[in-house]
Order: C-alpha cells, then sequence, then structure tokens
C-alpha cells in the first residue's frame, strides 16, 4: 500500500532526473517560520552548508533499466549546526543511483541556527 503512494509522490521528481539534479523547493517562498530569511544566502563551508532557509529536496534517479525500484531520502548529518552534504548526502546519493535505488537528498533548517524558529 505505501509503495503506490511513494511511487505517486516521486514519479515527477524522477521524470526530471538528470546527471546533476536540480534542487526543488519544498516551499515556494521559503520555510513556513523562515519566510522573511529566505532571501539569505546559505554558508557553504568546503562540502557543508549552514544557514539553510529555503529547504529543498534533490532527486539522484537511477536509470529505468538499473532501477530496483526502491527509494531512499537522505537526511545529512552535522550536529544541527551544518548540514554535512558532500560525504553524508551528495556522494551517498550517487552511490544508491549507481546501484538502481532512487535517492533523494534532503536540505533542511538547522535546529541550532542562529535565531531559527
Amino acid at each position: 500500500m505505501i509503495r503506490p503512494f511513494l511511487a505517486s509522490l516521486f514519479l515527477p521528481l524522477a521524470l526530471c532526473a538528470a546527471d546533476t539534479p536540480a534542487a526543488l523547493p519544498l516551499w515556494p517562498n521559503g520555510a513556513p517560520g523562515s519566510e522573511a530569511r529566505a532571501a539569505e544566502p546559505e554558508k557553504i563551508e568546503g562540502s557543508n552548508v549552514c544557514n539553510v532557509h529555503k529547504p529543498t529536496i534533490t532527486p539522484y534517479v537511477p536509470a529505468a533499466d538499473k532501477s530496483t525500484g526502491t527509494a531512499v531520502i537522505i537526511c545529512p548529518g552535522g550536529g544541527h549546526s551544518k548540514l554535512c552534504l558532500g560525504h553524508e548526502g551528495y556522494a551517498l546519493a550517487e552511490w544508491f543511483r549507481d546501484h538502481g535505488i532512487a535517492a533523494f537528498v534532503l536540505k533542511y533548517r538547522l535546529a541550532r541556527e542562529p535565531s531559527s524558529t
């Protein structure tokens, strides 16, 4: 029952997948409670990011002939003060995609961000 539901959610994302996936915003005007900060630039430190106020999801979808029909959502760690998107996000998603598993990297707001709601 849950698989058809998930497929209906992620099929549109799968159709837009490419070698370099585009991040899709979760809210058009920024996250609830952070709308006033949505235009603030993210702070990038190497492959880590902080000051996230426009959360996104980035699809990594395998080719149809390699797909296993399985999908995962990756929520990179970072101690609530940063997101380790490199090794805990995008690199992991590429590995899953290369092994026939669709992966979706979630870039989310951080609880320990200064002035976080």
